[in-house]
């Protein structure tokens, strides 16, 4: 809209502005035709440029050739052309097509019989002829390059729009993965220990009813803590602090109890530590807990006994070893479960060595992980 404007506002000009010398009636029909020819040229000019600049150039070219005199609407399209060179034109189009209107705009000065054969004025006449394209040519430029600054401002916030959705994206991925693997080691734990005290209490209901109730004791403090545990998940979901727990995190410190909790007629558990466990960070001390109680879960679902746990913990560091004769950690019918990657990638998060499988020398199950904390 803005070019068609223009281009009628050059119309109105030239059709007014009529040239200051007799014209006869083949040169007026010529002159409205290389008026409105210029008017439809310049509409057109963003378009197709190039076209529009060589159909201007063309029909500027008629004009200096059948007029002696410049007239206003020719001076007018030669700025509105230096302008659209710069705007519209990449290199070299814009160079020669502004090359080419300083040379029109010079020979029309020079050829024109409105001007006197004084030399000074001939100078003038160019001078200002060069002065006004070449300001029409620099208000292109700064056009170009404030056109130019816009769109970069536009593409870098559409490029940071893009990362923070890949943000959002990955965060909430990595959220769900978090949440994944919480539930995982706090249901499938709970639930294979209940598992695990129920066939107990089955193998011993008749022969020791003390122990058959202590095992179905046991299932209940299982089922409330693990009703518990979720409950404490869910709140730390709905809070924006992720340090913030309703409860403390289980620690080493509550290992033996662990043990103890797990322990069935049919399942023995021997526990092992050589140094403080209070000594362990508190976060170390949790993900240790956690493979620790992976560990376990996988070994009494396999239905293998004796199972051994072995913690040595020095100034800055933990080796904490699960061993129990189970051959495949999918001897549950061959489903590889997730217990073996969430325990592999709690003891990343220290740039920790993990390691699960068969020991060669054995061929016992056998999990090790060693968690620093102190690289300095």
């Amino acid at each position: 809209m803005t070019d068609v404007a223009v281009g009628l506002i050059l119309c109105a000009v030239g059709l007014l502005a009529w040239p200051p010398i007799p014209l006869s009636a083949g040169q007026s029909i010529g002159y409205v035709l290389i008026v409105i020819g210029a008017s439809l040229a310049i509409g057109f000019r963003r378009r197709v440029p190039r076209t529009a600049l060589t159909v201007l150039a063309v029909l500027l070219l008629v004009h200096l050739l059948v007029f002696d005199v410049p007239s206003v609407v020719a001076g007018l399209a030669c700025l509105v052309a230096a302008y659209t060179t710069q705007t519209q034109l990449v290199p070299p189009w814009r160079w020669g097509f502004l090359a080419a209107i300083y040379a029109g705009g010079l020979a029309a000065m020079l050829d024109s019989t409105a001007l006197s054969d004084d030399w000074q004025t001939r100078a003038f006449a160019v001078a200002s002829v060069s002065v006004a394209i070449s300001l029409a040519a620099t208000l292109g430029m700064l056009r170009r390059h404030r056109r130019t600054r816009y769109e970069l401002a536009v593409e870098r916030a559409a490029v940071l729009e893009g990362q923070l959705d890949t943000e959002r994206r990955l965060a909430a991925f990595e959220e769900r993965h978090r949440v994944a693997r919480e539930m995982h080691d706090i249901l499938g734990h709970s639930l294979n220990a209940i598992a695990a005290q129920a066939e107990g209490a089955r193998y011993i209901l008749t022969s020791d009813t003390a122990r058959a109730d202590r095992a179905l004791h046991d299932i209940a403090v299982l089922s409330r803590t693990a009703v518990d545990d979720v409950r404490d998940v869910i709140d730390v979901l709905r809070t924006e602090d992720e340090d913030v727990s309703p409860r403390p995190d289980p620690t080493l410190r509550n290992l033996a109890d662990l043990v103890t909790t797990l322990q069935t007629p049919k399942t023995m558990i021997k526990l092992q530590v050589d140094g403080d466990v209070d000594a362990v960070p508190s976060r170390v001390s949790l993900a240790a807990y956690r493979i620790a109680q992976e560990s376990l879960t996988n070994a009494i679902r396999h239905g293998r006994s004796p199972i051994t746990v072995r913690l040595a913990i020095d100034a800055g560091s933990l080796d904490m070893t699960v061993i129990n004769p189970a051959t495949s950690p999918a001897a549950d019918g061959g489903r590889q479960g997730h217990g073996l990657i969430g325990m592999a990638e709690r003891a990343h998060v220290y740039g920790s060595a993990f390691d699960a499988g068969p020991d060669a020398a054995t061929g016992v199950w056998r999990v090790h992980v060693h968690l620093p904390w102190n690289r300095s």
